[in-house]
């Protein structure tokens, strides 16, 4: 899998190595979440496995968090959650400014989620997903490279959104 291109995080701070991903996922997703991590590992990236480490059940916000916030942050280049259906794990991720987290289930989905939305958070559902197709899902999202263009403008209004947002849940003083 290639390097990436990204050199900053969504808050802009700098991506220390671009070669690091944030993997994390609850009960529902943790044997799935072992064998990408060695997937991973085994093609030369650097995994912050931010947990859950066993199958006892958990609290799915508490790693979308983690990852989000790591992606942000510019600590992880991009981020992998996994849950049981995904959409748990991309709703929590999403409230982290800066994270673009998508559920996907197809490869035509990894591409377009990357070469159009410039996904940064790649979410999978375990449940019914072939362990092999989940490591084509997440080897043809990691090598794909956003197209920039209209879909930049696009990525800067989704900021501008999130932006607006913040303002308005600020506390008066």
């Amino acid at each position: 899998m290639p390097d990436h291109d990204q050199r900053r995080g969504p808050a802009g701070g700098a991506v220390a190595d671009p070669r690091v991903i944030a993997l994390g996922a609850d009960h529902g997703g943790y044997q799935l979440k072992q064998r990408l991590l060695r997937v991973l590992t085994n093609a030369g990236y650097r995994v912050r496995d931010v947990g859950t480490h066993d199958t006892a059940p958990c609290d799915y916000p508490r790693y979308a968090a983690k990852v989000g916030q790591a992606v942000a942050s510019g600590r992880a280049t991009r981020g992998v959650l996994i849950c049981k259906s995904g959409a748990g794990m991309a709703i929590a991720a999403n409230k982290v400014p800066g994270v673009r987290a998508v559920v996907v289930q197809t490869l035509g989905m990894a591409r377009q989620s990357r070469r159009h939305n410039d996904a940064n958070v790649l979410v999978l559902g375990a449940v019914g997903l072939a362990p092999a197709k989940a490591e084509r899902l997440l080897e043809t999202w990691l090598t794909t490279g956003f197209d920039g263009g209209r879909h930049a403008r696009r990525i800067q209004q989704i900021t501008q959104l999130e932006r607006a947002s913040a303002q308005r849940r600020r506390p008066l003083s």
